[in-house]
């Protein structure tokens, strides 16, 4: 965890404190979600498997699918992490706090999905170029890794 984030989540348990209730099991909830965020994103970074002629379009069609269905996902959505005080119990550094934590700084959850869109992003255009180092036709290729729309 970053010290930025030491002091979000120090930030957040006082409020919570202040708050109570719903508050503090948000707070809660929210602190153990970051708790296993931080674990997963301090794992490796990069992962090697093989493809082949016989393999590349139908690995090509997952990754570049699940690529697609996340950025689409994530356009949605993202506007709705940001949390708005509506109630007058959560202080505003408790929401500033919180939603550092969750779309604006480097290492906020909004960021960490869009370092993995990236990584998926380009993951598809190697296994695109692979395609086409193995002699697939231009239909084929654009059948598997079709336009971002």
């Amino acid at each position: 965890m970053t010290q930025e984030n030491a002091g979000a989540d120090a930030v957040l348990g006082a409020g919570a404190g202040l708050a109570g209730g719903a508050v503090a099991g948000a707070v809660s909830a929210f602190k153990a979600a970051s708790s296993i965020m931080d674990r997963i994103s301090s794992g490796p970074s990069t992962q090697q498997f093989h493809v082949d002629k016989d393999t590349v379009m139908q690995a090509g069609k997952v990754i570049h699918d699940q690529w697609l269905l996340l950025s689409e996902a994530y356009d949605r959505t993202v506007t709705k992490l940001r949390i708005v005080t509506m109630d007058g119990k959560v202080t505003s550094d408790v929401v500033n706090a919180w939603n550092d934590r969750l779309v604006f700084h480097d290492d906020s959850y909004a960021k960490r999905i869009q370092a993995y869109m990236k990584a998926l992003e380009s993951l598809s255009d190697q296994l695109q170029a692979s395609a086409q180092q193995y002699g697939f036709t231009e239909d084929e290729i654009k059948t598997t890794f079709r336009p971002k729309a």
